[in-house]
């Protein structure tokens, strides 16, 4: 373990989110790596309000730094990993000298509307069906210019340079990446890593290739 790279495992917590609480808890004592520590931050404050998102996310941001994590993984309350998605994460940083990599999930930004399903990332040259094609297959590593924050794996160098507090909007995904690839980081999604993704209470889940 001593070799192994600190993790600290942030999951941001809202009781809109405690219909799937089982499960995440379930996910996180699955979770086969050793070397890294579990804080799960509730916030009482209205869902969505002003600055409540980046709010979550630079308590985190402080807390790697301030602790020397070595990277800092973000999992969404409503995100079910691999058990080994650590390890696989790792594995891809450290072969492929990348300093942020994610995992795939799948939802709607409106299933009740039947709005068509798709990873949550995006490829800004590609047609939406095509990125479903490119997330669909598994095992590849694709170059993205952003996702979702519910499954990402970031290094301590790119949190010393990046605040979420730098930015005016609430938004925690676009405008991270696009600072992040301002400052010239490439940013991959491993497409080995598929995740259960909760829609909502009404019992949405998704994973690649299947639809409920």
């Amino acid at each position: 373990m001593e070799n192994q790279p600190k993790i600290l495992v942030a999951i941001p917590y809202h009781e809109k989110k405690s219909y799937c609480l089982p499960e995440l808890m379930k996910a996180v004592d699955n979770l086969t790596y050793k070397n890294k520590e579990v804080v799960l931050r509730f916030d009482p404050s209205e869902y969505g309000s002003q600055d409540a998102v980046k709010k979550q996310r630079e308590f985190f941001r402080d807390l790697a730094i301030s602790k020397e994590f070595d990277y800092l993984y973000f999992l969404g309350a409503d995100t079910i990993p691999p058990a080994d998605v650590l390890e696989k994460m790792l594995k891809t940083t450290e072969a492929n000298n990348i300093k942020i990599v994610g995992g795939v999930y799948w939802g709607r930004h409106n299933a009740q509307n039947g709005s068509p399903e798709g990873a949550v990332a995006w490829i800004n040259e590609l047609s939406q069906e095509d990125q479903k094609r490119v997330f669909s297959t598994e095992n590849t590593l694709v170059k993205v210019d952003g996702m979702g924050m519910d499954c990402v794996l970031i290094h301590r160098e790119v949190l010393e340079k990046i605040s979420w507090l730098d930015w005016f909007q609430n938004d925690d995904d676009y405008p991270f990446y696009d600072k992040a690839k301002e400052l010239g980081y490439d940013i991959y999604i491993d497409t080995g890593i598929q995740c259960k993704h909760y829609f909502d209470s009404n019992g949405y889940a998704y994973k690649a290739k299947v639809v409920a």
